[in-house]
């Protein structure tokens, strides 16, 4: 039997109906999956394919925010895609929840994001085709402008009035379909970077390799390279693909697709039997990088972009 699982969940329509769920029905529900040792709860993954359930709703970066506030150690991946939202706008968004969460945020990179198309159908910015591949555009810029300000760059030193080593700011430099010369007005994450999620076939090679975890639907071809996740969409076969899947060492975890009615019987049956068979892993701690074990990519590497203060000692970086 090969390692085992970890546990993603994705609840159609997020489980919150509408607009007017509140903060308690959010932190209920992000409250609920971490008490059944879930690791991580994908917020708006059906934003990314056609149907009714997402024509209106909150923000998914709101929900992980909120759900952020009201748990210690859930990961809470964020749907999104680079359709209105420039790659910028995106990074910044994405690693300010996850300061907010202290490092337990992931990206799932949609290539469409059909709740808010407003009838648009190329990138809002450069007219780009909304497909696999100006996605592939999006991930480098947004990994490139996640490393610009480093983390650990914040010495917040007050006897020298020091807040930011900005030697160490560089520019993300991104020439694809966009242009983006940087850097982020935010600092990175604890976890380096944010890890990411694509669904497998959709990207091409060589960023194929830079997503943390490759979507595979349950059936689907398992891809030769890249850490596999498998959805499973029918709550009543999970038993038995639990112990098919989990004799897979190429698959290290398990997406699972639910409906809110199925919420109650699949996390605190279904999955408690799986887990007292040896199927699933022990929720790690940390940030979601560690409890996933997923290292930092090598890629981008910024070392040789010019630093955005090199004329100055320390501009900005004063207290």
């Amino acid at each position: 039997m090969g390692a085992s699982l970890t546990v993603g969940v994705e609840v159609a329509g997020d489980g919150l109906g509408r607009l007017d769920v509140g903060v308690a029905g959010i932190a209920g529900l992000a409250g609920q999956l971490e008490t059944a040792g879930v690791t991580y709860w994908v917020i708006g993954a059906d934003r990314g394919e056609a149907n009714d359930v997402t024509v209106e709703g909150l923000d998914p970066s709101l929900l992980a925010t909120i759900a952020a506030r009201h748990t210690s150690h859930l990961g809470l991946v964020v749907a999104a895609a680079a359709h209105r939202d420039h790659p910028y706008n995106l990074a910044r968004r994405l690693v300010s929840v996850d300061h907010a969460a202290h490092g337990r945020v992931g990206w799932l990179a949609l290539d469409f994001d059909h709740s808010i198309a407003l009838n648009a159908t190329t990138d809002t910015w450069t007219g780009a085709d909304l497909d696999a591949a100006h996605t592939d555009d999006a991930v480098v810029a947004v990994r490139a402008l996640w490393r610009t300000w480093p983390l650990d760059s914040v010495v917040g030193d007050l006897d020298t009035g020091v807040f930011s080593d900005v030697s160490r700011i560089r520019r993300a430099d991104v020439h694809n379909a966009y242009d983006i010369a940087g850097p982020l007005n935010v600092p990175g994450s604890v976890q380096g970077d944010l890890p990411v999620w694509r669904q497998a076939g959709s990207a091409r090679g060589s960023v194929a390799g830079a997503a943390d975890h490759l979507i595979v639907e349950d059936g689907g071809p398992i891809p030769v390279t890249g850490k596999v996740v498998v959805r499973l969409r029918s709550a009543g076969s999970i038993g038995a693909s639990l112990e098919r899947i989990a004799g897979r060492p190429e698959v290290s975890g398990v997406l699972l697709r639910l409906a809110p009615s199925e919420l109650d019987h699949v996390l605190h049956e279904v999955l408690a039997a799986a887990r007292k068979r040896g199927l699933l892993g022990d929720r790690g701690t940390g940030t979601l990088r560690e409890q996933l074990g997923v290292p930092v990519p090598v890629a981008p590497d910024l070392t040789h972009n010019p630093t955005v203060f090199e004329t100055v000692p320390n501009p900005g970086g004063r207290l």
